[in-house]
């Protein structure tokens, strides 16, 4: 498996009370017989909506495979970085799974799943820019441009650290890495997961600091604070890991080039 695999469960101290009470969010998704799901599309390999409409990457297949053990319709919904909570908390959606971070944050309005992978955020540029930007020293210089889509672990962690470096805001993450190709910025700070999963395809991409990794984070199924349901998810989850079908999903989405 992945060594970015972790098997250990994600410990849920109490949070801030929402209005959703143990188990209804749970028993509003069987009563219905339908889940809907909140995805971004634009961060692959965890989600992505192709020019066809059609959906992929590690989250849909978890999706899948959630609705189908719970008995019920899959419904995926539209939802974007900058909008995420608060379309979570208007109940736009019941659960989000579009490689969404696990922090302290979200934690406040939301229970996640046991974390299925693990990173840190590295940086990736021009493979022939590596020297170039392959310390955070070097990175932070008011000669390079870093690139950040609004509303994610990125543009925080960016806006954080850097103090001298031009930041180039995109809407979206759709697009982040043509502008790195095109040469309008010099790289990118993103998590390793899609750092490697760009390199892996694109070979003037490269990981400046292959080696090392800024933060140390996780990613999980977002849901409402509902111990019912995220036990069901847990459920889930581990029979997917404890078969090997969860490693078997995300190395066939980290090998699909969109």
């Amino acid at each position: 498996m992945n060594k970015a695999l972790s098997a250990s469960l994600i410990s849920l101290a109490a949070l801030i009370s929402t209005a959703v009470s143990a188990g209804e969010a749970y028993d509003n998704i069987k009563q219905n017989k339908e889940i809907k799901v909140g995805v971004t599309g634009d961060y692959m390999p965890f989600s992505e909506k192709l020019e066809d409409g059609q959906y992929i990457g590690i989250e849909h297949d978890l999706a899948a495979v959630f609705a189908k053990e719970l008995g019920v319709k899959l419904t995926l919904v539209p939802t974007s970085w900058p909008t995420l909570m608060q379309d979570f908390q208007a109940g736009k959606f019941d659960i989000g799974m579009t490689g969404i971070s696990i922090n302290d944050a979200r934690k406040q309005y939301a229970y996640f799943s046991t974390s299925y992978y693990n990173y840190g955020k590295t940086p990736i540029t021009l493979c022939k820019n590596v020297e170039k930007f392959d310390s955070l020293e070097k990175i932070d210089q008011p000669s390079t441009t870093v690139i950040i889509n609004e509303g994610g672990t990125n543009a925080i962690f960016a806006r954080e650290t850097l103090q001298q470096a031009n930041l180039h805001v995109e809407p979206t993450n759709k697009y982040v890495y043509d502008r790195i190709l095109d040469g309008t910025v010099d790289l990118m700070i993103p998590d390793s997961v899609e750092a490697d999963y760009r390199a892996r395809h694109w070979d003037e991409l490269c990981r400046s600091m292959p080696d090392s990794e800024f933060t140390q984070s996780s990613i999980g199924t977002m849901m409402p604070q509902d111990e019912e349901l995220q036990v069901e998810i847990n459920r889930i989850l581990a029979e997917l890991e404890e078969s090997g079908k969860l490693a078997e999903i995300i190395d066939k989405n980290m090998g699909i080039k969109i």
